[in-house]
């Protein structure tokens, strides 16, 4: 028999908002010659990326060292206009957290994202869905990105929760594969319809 779940962790990007990079290209492409693909790149896996998403850059920091890595012409303002000009909403995802927290309240909501302070920032202020959520827990703020341990730990003590009683949702494979090898209920999430019939397995109905 499956333990009933007390606690729901989501991932932000590409699940509670969606995101398109191609935006994000299409945008800096005004101020400077950026090869496409390689912005993701960039965020995710270089120093100065990485360094801003754990928080070890401030966001004039990470604004001066990227401008000049990309030989950006651009103001601050415009900068992170277009850094933050990426994300669109998923309604049908709002929709199921407003469901889960009128019908399970006693359920803890939990984000765990890799993000850095100007997406959170603008997300937080645009997007209504992070009002739904109890706790935040934030590369920026923790200091390691997924798949480090301390982030899934910083999660489950905010839950209250045990590891076994937390459902986890996140797009990518690879921090589902880590997340299980800390007993998380770790699944893929391919699409809000999915996410129903996973959560639908421990009685909950969304």
């Amino acid at each position: 028999m499956m333990k009933s779940i007390k606690a729901i962790f989501f991932d932000l990007g590409k699940v509670l908002v969606n995101y398109d990079i191609k935006t994000l290209e299409d945008g800096y492409s005004e101020y400077a010659d950026i090869p496409e693909g390689i912005l993701n790149d960039y965020i995710m896996g270089s120093d100065i990326g990485r360094g801003y998403m754990e928080g070890k850059l401030t966001s004039s920091v990470f604004f001066r060292l990227t401008k000049r890595y990309f030989k950006m012409v651009i103001k601050y303002g415009d900068f992170y206009r277009v850094w933050n000009s990426m994300f669109y909403p998923y309604p049908e995802m709002e929709k199921i957290l407003r469901k889960i927290r009128s019908d399970y309240p006693d359920i803890r909501l939990v984000l765990v994202s890799d993000t850095n302070e100007s997406h959170f920032d603008f997300i937080r202020k645009e997007y209504d869905v992070l009002d739904l959520m109890d706790h935040f827990v934030l590369s920026y703020k923790v200091g390691k990105m997924k798949p480090h341990p301390s982030i899934y730990k910083e999660a489950i003590r905010l839950s209250g929760e045990t590891a076994k009683q937390t459902f986890y949702a996140d797009d990518r494979a690879d921090l589902i594969k880590s997340a299980r090898t800390m007993g998380l209920r770790a699944y893929q999430f391919t699409g809000h319809e999915k996410l129903r019939q996973e959560l639908s397995k421990f009685d909950i109905a969304v």
